[in-house]
């Protein structure tokens, strides 16, 4: 499911099978580093929308949190902000980022955050895109079965 009406109401619905948040965190800036940037966000689209579709009715994907590199000394203020906003609707809450300053997040929800190198997929076919955006997806749902599987 996603952040759309039509969603929200499928949410209501069926909330009790739907135990899993997704919150993409996706770096912007206008400096010399905008196109990596706009890759890297570009990349962890790509990979929770495709998490989306593969675990319908299992998942919720919220829109991304998007935030300016200076503000990167709020990290687990931010986080902490989703988990208290999240925590009465989801068992699960994670966080998937190609952004390396997460890679080391250490606090409370720090296997919450999922980090995932980014890929230049700028010039790649689209069947390779493919399967390195199925290869990624696939690591991800291991650490998510195993969420589930420990709760």
């Amino acid at each position: 499911m996603k952040w759309t009406s039509e969603d929200a109401d499928m949410f209501l619905q069926s909330k009790e099978y739907v135990d899993t948040a997704i919150i993409p965190l996706v770096q912007i800036g206008f400096g010399d580093n905008l196109k990596s940037l706009a890759g890297e966000g570009e990349y962890t689209s790509l990979i929770t929308e495709d998490l989306e579709r593969q675990l319908k009715g299992r998942i919720f994907l919220l829109p991304a949190c998007t935030y300016i590199s200076e503000q990167m000394h709020d990290r687990e203020k931010t986080i902490l902000q989703w988990y208290h906003e999240l925590k009465d609707n989801f068992k699960h809450i994670f966080f998937v980022t190609s952004d390396k300053l997460w890679r080391n997040e250490g606090g409370p929800h720090k296997d919450s955050v999922i980090y995932i190198p980014p890929i230049p997929m700028e010039h790649m076919d689209e069947s390779l895109k493919r399967k390195m955006i199925e290869d990624q997806v696939s690591q991800i749902l291991n650490i998510f079965l195993q969420s589930w599987r420990v709760s």
